[in-house]
């Protein structure tokens, strides 16, 4: 709701908030996310015309309202944040909640904590069905979701919290704040096996294959000798998750998730054929037809067609031009490792989108677009004064230094 009312702001400061600059810029991020907004807006607006229960019908609501708070947090961010200070400051508190999520699953793995008797908080009341919080197993042991939906959303935020706490851990101002995020990286690291998905691996090796690039050869060797010193002491600690994580992943093939994901192919395919353009609208999918289909683009598919398609396509190469405009503006080491790490986390949530529904779980979606914001924040492209338009004003005149406004285009 936070996200919403940050939609709400944008809205409202480009309808009644003058904003003279020194130069006249676009964003290109902005056009980005406004593209996506368009096209996840038509898509939601055909669906209306196809009637569905009170199940389909909640279901839309919800996804639009998703859809609203993820393009109001990159359009404030994009709007608010301007410097290199501002976006150290928005991935630090980042950087905090994820390894508190982290810090959660791992005391729940080792029998620490349950997640159940934190619940609920101070000032909340428990509005869920009990099934909702019952342990789920996969080959013999518990799987871990923190406090995540699911296990696999938890096991995609623990992997991409490893490269944002390894920039910290690097280039964090304070040496207690580079131990605290080097103890985070740790704990995100113990994490991911908890929670015994084969998404959280891809995702944290495409990660770290980002963000090898931001390192030397001999920090990517210690890693590695580090890395495996952790696996083996993790498998002696706990032996039944680690091997229920390596049967799943070598025993894929026949696992029967795989099998019900392969199988959803059918139903897919005859809702492409029966609606090409728009699919059946934003959040109308049927779940007594579709289930879970665990592959955003198949989601995509079903729920907006090829507009749909377009849509997923728009943020994963605004994504990927992102991260390029990131590293383009970077003047500084640190600011370079900072791109890498972004990049990281958000290629690592992507590769995720073809294993499960991503935009059908609501922390690692915000996630996703609150570092996509960031990284476009220091990109802005100058636009021109045409003839007989009004002379740009400098609202920096007369003000002291410490007060004027950083320029748009850096």
């Amino acid at each position: 709701m936070i996200a919403v009312v940050f939609f709400a702001l944008a809205v409202l400061g480009f309808l009644v908030v003058l904003r003279i600059r020194r130069h006249r810029s676009i964003n290109p991020g902005a056009i980005v996310i406004l593209g996506y907004f368009l096209l996840r807006l038509m898509t939601y607006g055909v669906g209306l015309l196809h009637s569905g229960d009170a199940v389909v019908e909640a279901n839309r609501t919800r996804a639009l309202i998703s859809v609203v708070a993820s393009v109001g947090v990159v359009l404030y961010i994009l709007a608010r944040v301007e410097t290199p200070r501002q976006r150290t400051i928005v991935l630090g508190c980042l950087a905090t909640g994820l390894a508190l999520a982290c810090t959660i699953g791992v005391l729940d793995s080792f029998g620490a904590i349950t997640v159940e008797s934190i619940y609920p908080l101070p000032g909340l009341v428990l509005n869920t069905e009990d099934e909702y919080l019952a342990r789920v197993e996969r080959m013999g042991a518990e799987r871990v979701a923190g406090t995540s939906e699911h296990a696999i959303e938890f096991s995609v935020l623990a992997a991409v919290t490893v490269p944002l706490t390894l920039h910290f851990a690097r280039y964090a101002g304070k040496r207690w704040t580079r131990l605290l995020a080097a103890i985070g990286c740790l704990t995100a690291l113990l994490a991911i096996p908890a929670a015994i998905s084969r998404t959280g691996v891809i995702a944290l090796v495409t990660a770290l294959l980002i963000y090898m690039f931001a390192s030397t050869l001999r920090r990517i060797g210690l890693a590695i000798a580090v890395g495996t010193l952790a696996i083996f002491c993790y498998s002696v600690a706990l032996p039944t998750t680690t091997r229920a994580l390596w049967e799943t992943i070598t025993g894929s093939e026949e696992d029967e998730s795989v099998l019900g994901r392969t199988g959803d192919y059918a139903a897919v395919s005859r809702t492409f054929h029966e609606h090409p353009v728009f699919g059946l609208g934003l959040g109308g999918s049927p779940p007594s037809t579709y289930r879970y289909l665990d592959n955003e683009w198949l989601q995509a598919l079903v729920q907006g067609g090829l507009v749909g398609v377009a849509a997923m396509t728009a943020v994963t190469v605004g994504a990927v031009f992102g991260f390029a405009a990131a590293l383009r503006r970077a003047t500084t080491t640190r600011e370079r490792d900072q791109a890498y790490a972004m990049g990281a986390m958000i290629v690592g949530i992507l590769s995720s989108s073809a294993t499960f529904d991503l935009l059908g779980y609501q922390q690692v979606t915000l996630v996703l677009f609150v570092v996509f914001g960031v990284l476009w924040s220091a990109f802005s492209v100058a636009i021109p004064d045409t003839p007989g338009s009004p002379p740009s004003v400098d609202i920096d005149a007369g003000r002291h230094p410490r007060h004027r406004r950083p320029d748009d285009v850096r």
